[in-house]
């Protein structure tokens, strides 16, 4: 059944503080959701489930888009020009941080932060012939060799390989030990290790998972607090020997062109949070191994305001800070 609600924004005052004026049922049609990767990779699957369930709760056609490019910089610039009325909304991730640091063109005040979804962990895979079995295997390895291996992830500064980084930092492995080469999504990331062109993947459950049943890739440590459900055998890192900060996850939420009303945002994000409760979608979850973390627009927007902050820490100490 279609949910629609009448957004009742004053048009008098929002002319006089300068705001968009607004006043209609929404969603008034079609929604276009913007995406920053390329298709087939964790967060267009999971995009794609939520435009499903979308198009049926609230009555209207749900168009997903890919722009990638840039680490979310074009699908940045097509969301912000948008109009504020919640037609048009993006997916986002932590490695839009790290872009922000490095474009000097937005940031976390670019767009309004809606409303997150789920966290996922981190994890790092190898194919197994490449003889590395461990966390500790892999750091052996690299010492002996310094710059002889390299691990496949998304992008430059992105959530991923400020992950990286943390292991490299708990690990004592010095720069350049092991090379970090980056992938417009993280499923081509694992396609190339796959294929061999690269040693070790960082990367999440939903992407690695069949490669792993078909015995073509092995989970050597995980970054969170507990074993995940899908591979029991993969140690944490701190079990392992390498403590890090586990509250740095992927996140994957919804952003919208800034000044979009938040009664806007809370329609949206509210039949968001209900498709994400339904039976189908849990199983998605439960499956990928991913962490339910709805947020709504202020905790959300406070959520991103911290993470940003610890991005830029790890950013500079990465070498890539932007303006």
């Amino acid at each position: 059944m279609r949910a629609k609600v009448k957004v009742a924004v004053l048009v008098a005052m929002a002319a006089a503080a300068g705001g968009p004026v607004v006043a209609q049922d929404y969603p008034s049609g079609d929604i276009r959701y913007i995406l920053h990767v390329k298709p087939g990779g964790a967060t267009d699957v999971m995009a794609r489930r939520l435009a499903d369930g979308l198009q049926k709760t609230l009555g209207v056609n749900v168009i997903v888009e890919n722009r990638d490019g840039g680490s979310g910089a074009r699908q940045m610039a097509q969301l912000t020009r948008a109009k504020p009325d919640g037609q048009t909304v993006g997916a986002v991730t932590g490695s839009h941080l790290g872009m922000f640091q490095q474009s000097g063109t937005f940031n976390v005040d670019s767009v309004a932060w809606a409303c997150n979804l789920v966290l996922d962990p981190y994890l790092l895979a190898v194919r197994p012939e490449s003889g590395i079995d461990s966390l500790a295997d892999l750091v052996d390895k690299a010492q002996a060799e310094p710059g002889g291996l390299s691990i496949a992830g998304f992008g430059e500064a992105s959530g991923g390989q400020v992950a990286w980084q943390m292991f490299v930092e708990s690990a004592k492995l010095g720069d350049g030990a092991i090379n970090w080469v980056p992938y417009s999504s993280v499923g081509d990331a694992v396609v190339a290790t796959l294929g061999g062109h690269n040693d070790v993947v960082i990367a999440y459950t939903g992407l690695v998972q069949q490669h792993v049943q078909a015995g073509t890739l092995k989970v050597i440590g995980v970054m969170s607090e507990e074993r995940l459900p899908k591979f029991p055998d993969s140690p944490t890192y701190e079990e392992a020997g390498y403590p890090v900060d586990t509250r740095w996850q992927q996140f994957r939420g919804i952003i919208m062109p800034p000044e979009v009303p938040v009664e806007i945002q809370d329609q949206f994000c509210g039949a968001a949070e209900e498709i994400m409760q339904m039976p189908e979608m849990v199983k998605y979850i439960e499956d990928s191994d991913l962490v339910p973390g709805f947020m709504g627009h202020e905790d959300f927007t406070a959520f991103a305001r911290a993470q940003e902050e610890a991005t830029k820490t790890w950013t500079a100490k990465l070498g890539v800070a932007g303006n």
